[in-house]
């Protein structure tokens, strides 16, 4: 993280929150509110959220809430799922500067996504009756308190969570709850939650809201709420499917449906920039110049011959886009007049290539593809973990920027955090950047040994022998790039995770820019409705909506791609805990054993060494768990593990045996692995 540059950044703007700009309604006292007896029925609460047309008045207290909500479900039958996501106009939060949140992005997406949380605000819960992420194997219970049921046509499943309630809220009557799904949800797929039993602080049941009352006892048609009696006939269908999971509508506090969207929604973009992409350059892939070549000897470099630098000339989906309010733009999708990307010239993207010593005698060498690390550069594919691992195995590295996330995006993070209206700088670019990913590969299994830097030195390709290697950032990514090639075999995620609203909140990395955030949107709800809002369009590119793409299902016409996961136990950068959903989820990832030896991976089977296919192990260098809930590990005496795999031989030889074979074996003793 470049911690200077941001706060040199975060300085003036920091200036803007103190300007006295119209923030809208004050916040509801729901502690008044949840005396009244709200059984009474269709009584209209003097709620101002709730009577407008734009929020969904089942969790008065804030607009969007409950989320994902059906009410910002249209129907749509030219959609794949029958429904557009559209917001009102007002629905999402505006910042301190009045700037109000456009709904305009959302349309294209058919549903929500498919790491979605459950969102509400129960005032004044109390957090010990919750099942937190240690409980995660109970969620599923008959009696549990919340319920999550995925309807199908063949019948319905209970999904696994876990609840958190926002450690950063002071105002426990405005705490929103937030309840995570611990498995990857199906797109396209229709979900029920019912939410009973839970009590305040005092032992008090929590009573619904007369919205949801005025539902559940089939009385919404005569409310002033608005549209709340259009939407009777929707809830009797949850009430219906809740009942026959043996849940009394009559017990429950609040309860909704929602659908989550498509892959055509989530992934059309990106397949569609594929096929141009590749339509554009050629079955080759493009044209690869070498600028700079450094040649050391061994005793100058012991492992690394060749350090070059380049660019790739490459099909560019971008335009200029957005203006910040210092008057600057970046960029965000082109599109032809029908909505679809479309191709908007080229750009020369840079690159960096690393030869290793064991190409002087002709030997061919397989290629790896490396993934960088949070808002980095390609040119971390120099890092000297890497070399050894190339010379020893035949095996030549290279890079390029993941655009999106890379270091061009530092200096317009902070104006994204103050206008989130701006974030397609970030969620349209980094479909660039992976296509760019799969371009690069593509050039260098087809034009590098033909490069006079190469021909003239006699070096050849294997390009039967071509791997993905990425780190943190680029472990993440490494997931969305491995459903998406057709020319990587196996692929490496060093210490990986996925969806960045549930990362982020367990991360040490995104403290300066929470409080960027913060900034721009003073209020502690505005700012989770922001993230959770923007995370829709982050599931475009963002893994969870992939990984069950890189083996289980296959994009029409791929073929599947085996994966490994090296997570470090206690990393305060890259949660576990999201990596471990891979496993749970039926996406074709095993948990490969021992795991670990505090604790399994609930409602997940082992699988013992060796294992042919995708699977996630374990790296234990001493570090503890983290405290249950969504925020940064407290430090660890036992030190910060996120660069340690990285240079464990054990983990490398598992990484390298791995790619040339298909199978992940133990190579820790039948011990947890990274342990004496």
């Amino acid at each position: 993280m470049r911690s200077s540059l941001l706060l040199a950044l975060l300085a003036p703007l920091a200036l803007t929150a103190c300007d006295d700009a119209d923030l809208g309604p004050e916040p509801i006292d729901m502690a008044a509110d949840a005396a009244v007896d709200v059984d009474l029925g269709p009584t209209l609460a003097d709620d101002p959220l709730a009577l407008k047309a734009d929020c969904d008045p089942l969790v008065p207290a804030a607009c969007a809430l409950p989320w994902p909500s059906d009410k910002y479900l249209v129907e749509d039958t030219d959609r794949e799922t029958g429904f557009r996501l559209e917001f009102g106009e007002t629905t999402l939060p505006r910042n301190n500067q009045g700037v109000q949140m456009r709904p305009e992005r959302y349309a294209v997406l058919d549903g929500y996504g498919v790491g979605v949380p459950l969102m509400v605000i129960m005032p004044n819960l109390d957090p010990d009756q919750l099942l937190w992420e240690r409980d995660i194997g109970d969620t599923t219970h008959p009696d549990a308190d919340i319920v999550w049921l995925e309807v199908t046509d063949t019948g319905t499943r209970r999904v696994a969570y876990y609840a958190e309630p926002d450690p950063f809220q002071d105002d426990p009557a405005m705490r929103i709850l937030h309840v995570r799904p611990a498995e990857i949800l199906k797109p396209g797929t229709r979900y029920v939650v019912g939410f009973r039993g839970l009590e305040d602080v005092d032992g008090e049941r929590i009573l619904p809201s007369r919205a949801f009352a005025a539902l559940r006892n089939g009385t919404a048609a005569e409310t002033d709420y608005p549209d709340l009696g259009a939407r009777q006939a929707r809830f009797d269908r949850v009430f219906s499917d809740l009942e026959a999971e043996g849940v009394d509508p009559a017990s429950l506090q609040i309860a909704w449906d929602f659908t989550t969207a498509s892959s055509k929604a989530l992934h059309g973009d990106m397949l569609e920039i594929r096929r141009a992409g590749f339509e554009a350059t050629g079955p080759d892939g493009p044209e690869l110049t070498f600028t700079e070549i450094t040649e050391r000897s061994e005793e100058e470099s012991p492992h690394i011959w060749l350090d070059i630098k380049g660019t790739m000339r490459v099909p560019h989906f971008m335009e200029e886009w957005g203006e910040d309010q210092f008057g600057r733009s970046h960029w965000a999708m082109h599109r032809d007049a029908d909505g679809q990307p479309a191709q908007d010239g080229w750009r020369d993207a840079d690159i960096w290539v690393r030869v290793p010593h064991a190409a002087r005698n002709g030997t061919p060498q397989g290629l790896v593809l490396y993934g960088h690390g949070q808002q980095g550069r390609g040119s971390q594919v120099r890092g000297g973990d890497k070399e050894p691992i190339a010379n020893n195995n035949n095996l030549i590295f290279f890079a390029c920027d993941m655009v999106g996330m890379s270091e061009a995006e530092l200096n317009v993070t902070p104006s994204i955090l103050l206008d989130m209206n701006l974030f397609p700088w970030v969620a349209d670019r980094l479909h660039q950047g992976l296509l760019e990913y799969l371009m690069l590969t593509r050039g260098m299994m087809h034009r590098s040994a033909s490069n006079e830097a190469f021909s003239s030195r006699g070096i050849q390709i294997d390009t039967d022998r071509v791997y993905y290697s990425g780190i943190s950032q680029g472990g993440i990514f490494g997931a969305s790039l491995m459903a998406l090639t057709n020319d990587i075999q196996r692929g490496h995620f060093g210490v990986p995770g996925m969806h960045y609203f549930t990362l982020i909140g367990r991360s040490r990395n995104f403290a300066l820019l929470g409080q960027l955030l913060a900034s721009g949107y003073p209020d502690r709800t505005d700012q989770r409705i922001a993230m959770i809002a923007t995370q829709q369009l982050w599931n475009k590119t963002d893994p969870i909506s992939y990984y069950r793409h890189i083996s289980a299902e296959p994009f029409e016409n791929d073929s599947p791609r085996q994966v490994l996961l090296a997570p470090a136990k206690g990393d305060p950068q890259v949660s576990v805990l999201t990596a471990e959903v891979t496993t749970r989820s039926n996406v074709g990832v095993a948990l490969l054993g021992p795991f670990d030896r505090e604790r399994d991976v609930a409602l997940v089977e082992k699988t013992p060494f060796p294992h042919v296919g995708s699977g996630l192990v374990l790296w234990d260098y001493g570090n503890a768990w983290p405290a249950p809930g969504a925020q940064p590990p407290a430090e660890d005496p036992a030190g910060d593990p996120h660069g340690t795999p990285r240079n464990d031989p054990n983990h490398n030889r598992q990484m390298v045996h791995f790619w040339e074979t298909g199978e992940i074996i133990d190579v820790c003793g039948g011990s947890v692995c990274g342990t004496e």
